[in-house]
């Protein structure tokens, strides 16, 4: 019985400390809030991310893109993929050196200002959530994770 309720005190740890989980968790929710709001523009939140720092950024190469935004290529490829099946982003020819350039389409940018105004009232109802400088603060502590 020893082992049982030391795995359970192990269990409550994880549940109670893990940035991970909680972070894990606060996501799915956000993500939910986020996709219901732009379902009428047909775009993920997930999408319009990707969209928005390709418009943002004009990456170099598809490798770049999941480099800035800490994504392996596998998802980002399929993710990709989507994207131009749809008519939202052009992805060039491998050249020389490999790389593709990926590009918004005139649909793609259509797109992100149709989505803007969903996501703008969304992140405003985000932001309500917290205290005067909370989610300041938070931008910077979930920055700081991805240092190195």
């Amino acid at each position: 019985m020893h082992v049982m309720e030391e795995i359970l005190a192990h269990s409550k740890q994880v549940a109670g400390r893990c940035a991970a989980v909680r972070v894990l968790r606060a996501g799915r929710v956000l993500t939910r809030l986020y996709d219901d709001a732009l379902r009428p523009t047909g775009l993920t939140i997930t999408q319009l991310s990707l969209m928005n720092f390709i418009a943002s950024f004009h990456p170099e190469s598809i490798s770049a893109i999941g480099r800035l935004l800490d994504i392996d290529r596998t998802t980002l490829s399929r993710n990709l993929s989507l994207l131009q099946k749809d008519g939202l982003v052009f992805l060039g020819r491998p050249g020389a050196d490999r790389k593709r350039e990926v590009l918004l389409t005139t649909r793609g940018l259509e797109k992100l200002e149709e989505a803007f105004p969903k996501w703008e009232a969304v992140q405003a109802r985000v932001e309500a959530m917290f205290e005067p400088g909370e989610f300041e603060l938070l931008k910077k502590a979930l920055a700081r994770i991805r240092e190195p």
